[in-house]
Order: C-alpha cells, then structure tokens, then sequence
C-alpha cells in the first residue's frame, strides 16, 4: 500500500454516532466524563473556569449594541452619501479631496468623542471601516501638522496613536479569523498550536463583538458563535495540557519513538496499541498536532513528510475518539438529530442493551437513561456556570448556540419523564 493510499484510508474513517473530537479536549487522566463533556462543549459549549489563562485586562465599557451600530451607521451614512456625490468625473478633484476630508473629520471627531474600548465596537460594526481608515489616518497626520496650538497637536498624535494601535490588533485579529475559516475544523488544533500568544482576552472580546454585529444575519451569527465556542475550547485544552510539564515531557519521548518505526502500517499498530492502554492522552494529541501544523506550513519540509505528519496525527485522533464514555458519543450523535420525533426514536435505540460493535461507517453503542442523564446533566451545569461568569468563559457561554441548548434540554425532559 503507496503513502496516498494509507492516507485515504486514514481520512475516509467516519463514526456516524458522532463528530471527531478536538485533540486537546481533555481533562487530567482519571476524570473520563468531565474529559469527554469538555470535548463535547467544543460544538458550542463552555467551561468551568479560565481563570488561569486569562490574561490582566481592564474592566470593560459595555456599550449597547443600538449605540454602536447607531454611531457607525450615522457615520458611513454621512459616508455614503458623500462617496456618492465624489463620484462623478465631472467632479473637480479638490471637491473630492474636501468630501473625503470631510468624511474622515467626522469619524475622528467621533472616535474623539469616544473611549478606546468603545472603538472596537465601533470597528467591529463598521462594514466600511477597512476602505476607510487610510484616509482617517492620513487626515489625522495632515491635522497634527497643521495645527498650531501645541495642545491641539498633542491631541491629534495620541489619537493618531492610540487609534492605529487599536485597528492593527483588531486587523489581527480579523485576519486569525480569516485563517480559520480557510482551514477544515480538523485543521484548528493544528493551527492554534502554532499561534497560541494571539488567543488573548482582547481576541475573544472582539470575536463577541463581531458575533453580535452579525445579528441582520442569524445563520452567520450562528456559525461565528460556533466558532468562537470551539476556538475558546481549544484554547483551554490547550493551556491545561501545557501545564503539565511532566505529561509534556513524556509525550515528546513517545512522539520520537513513534517517528522510529519502518513503515505507516506499524505507526498505525502503535497509536492503537497506545489507546488501548490508556498512554493515548492530550499531551501526545498536541505533540503531534504542533509537528504536523510546523510541517505544513512551511515550504521547507517535504510533501512526504507532511503527509506523515498529517497521517500520524488523524490517526492519533481517530483513536482518541473512541476513548470516549458510550454516552458521551450517543450525547454527540443525537444533538445532530433536528427532527424530536426521530430523535426519541434513537434514544430508545441507545438504550437497547447489546453488543457494542464497529464498522467502518458506524459505531452501534449503548448506555443507561441514568449515564446519559448524568452526562447532560454536568454539560447543562457547566453552561449555566459558564454564561454567568465575567471571564472569556463567560463572554463564550453567552454566545452558545441556542439551538444545541435547547435539544440538549429537551433530551434532558425526556429521559426525566421516563424515569
């Protein structure tokens, strides 16, 4: 079997009863249901805490969303109607020149008017923002040399500043954005890997600003709320397995001597035989997600390689998937369910002892009412934690999917009423 053909094979692996779970979703050994609960919530969930990764950050101004999208309307208005009128070629240029002036005084006047926390806001709203903040900046620059009171000139620099520091962060941030919708969510781990210092408490802030400015828009919302819940999972996962030196250390040894094998097929035998045992833990997952994330992107490395580094890892997580309690991958399989008619129709199915077998399409597994209710009630305590803290956490809690919410409720009632 040639490289591209155990490649396939590894990546056409598909369990129906459930999506692949994040690499680093998991908890210290030992702790199995709060382990794959964690991994769960990455669909759209949030955590107990994350105290510990959350960088000092002063205390927010929250500024109501009709303020901002108000303010950013009335400004690209004034915009807009401005931009219209400087388009014609009949136009004199020094007319257009004192229109897009005029444009970039209001909004420096209004970001004057404002606090720095509440110009992100303002950006993140702003759909005109990116065409036009050279022409502010430039405008600031020409009212800096022109002014002659020194305070004037004083004021317009540290606008000047403070401003730009502003847009490039939330540029930044935008552009982290970019990368990960350009990637497959099998590829996040990876890539979060390699860029972790960027995942601050700012970041977060601003991808709940632009959830809440996608509101004309409920299934963009949706999907950037799914987004934001899974990125913060990871970004937990991540921090916690660090953490642990000693686990970190140990999975280095066992990623070189997974490098040492003769063929795929023995690598295979290895990741397998490792979670059989129990050795397959998140530190490894991250190991070997960072390797195959150092690999691809760089034109260094060869394609070979790559391909081995991606195979190893894919397996890896194959592999740590099935490590999951039966009622946690059941929980996954039935949250994807829409229709509540067929969704009670699988529940029952779930709790029809049997034999627990595997294909290569599906899982057939089984649980008590009793597990499963314990599973979906730690999730449902864990959000309600989540949503009310003034952490990250909680900014990701509020922007939980409602619809993962209200079914796992619903799931929740149901298996309540037949006990």
């Amino acid at each position: 079997m040639n490289t591209d053909s155990r490649l396939s094979c590894a990546f056409q692996a598909h369990i129906s009863t459930r999506s692949r779970i994040s690499a680093q979703s998991a908890l210290a050994k030992g702790r199995e249901v709060s382990l794959s609960t964690r991994a769960l919530l990455q669909k759209g969930g949030g955590y107990s805490k994350l105290d510990s990764i959350t960088p000092y950050r002063k205390a927010r101004v929250s500024l109501p969303r009709a303020v901002a999208s108000a303010a950013t309307q009335q400004a690209e208005e004034r915009v807009s109607s401005n931009a219209q009128a400087s388009t014609s070629d009949a136009e004199p240029l020094l007319t257009r020149k004192q229109s897009q002036e005029s444009v970039a005084d209001k909004l420096i006047d209004l970001f004057a008017a404002k606090s720095p926390l509440e110009w992100r806001k303002l950006i993140a709203f702003s759909k005109q923002w990116a065409s036009l903040s050279d022409g502010v900046f430039r405008r600031l620059e020409e009212r800096q040399a022109a002014a002659k009171d020194p305070a004037e000139k004083s004021a317009m620099r540290k606008l000047a500043r403070r401003l730009k520091t502003v847009h490039d962060e939330l540029t930044e941030y935008t552009e982290l954005l970019q990368c990960f919708r350009e990637r497959g969510s099998h590829e996040w781990e990876s890539f979060l890997s390699m860029h972790r210092p960027s995942f601050t408490a700012d970041f977060f802030s601003h991808l709940e600003n632009v959830v809440m400015a996608a509101h004309a828009d409920p299934k963009q919302q949706e999907e950037l709320a799914a987004m934001a819940t899974r990125i913060l999972a990871l970004v937990t996962a991540y921090d916690e397995t660090t953490a642990n030196e000693e686990a970190m250390s140990g999975a280095a040894m066992q990623f070189d001597d997974l490098l040492q094998v003769s063929s795929l097929e023995e690598a295979d035998r290895r990741i397998d035989g490792l979670a059989d045992s129990g050795q397959l833990n998140p530190a490894l997952l991250l190991t070997m997600a960072k390797a195959y994330s150092a690999a691809k992107d760089t034109d260094m490395t060869k394609e070979e390689v790559k391909e081995i580094m991606g195979h190893l890892y894919f397996k890896a997580k194959e592999s740590f998937a099935k490590m999951q309690p039966p009622e946690v991958r059941i929980l996954k399989h039935l949250l994807t369910i829409e229709s509540p008619a067929d969704r009670a129709e699988q529940m029952r199915g779930a709790f029809t002892p049997g034999p627990e077998l595997e294909t290569e399409q599906q899982d057939f597994l089984h649980t008590t009412p009793q597990q499963l209710l314990k599973t979906v009630d730690l999730i449902l305590q864990t959000y309600e934690r989540s949503a009310g803290s003034a952490s990250m956490l909680g900014q990701a809690g509020t922007l939980m999917n409602p619809e993962v919410i209200t079914r796992m409720k619903d799931i929740q009632a149901a298996i309540q009423k037949d006990l």
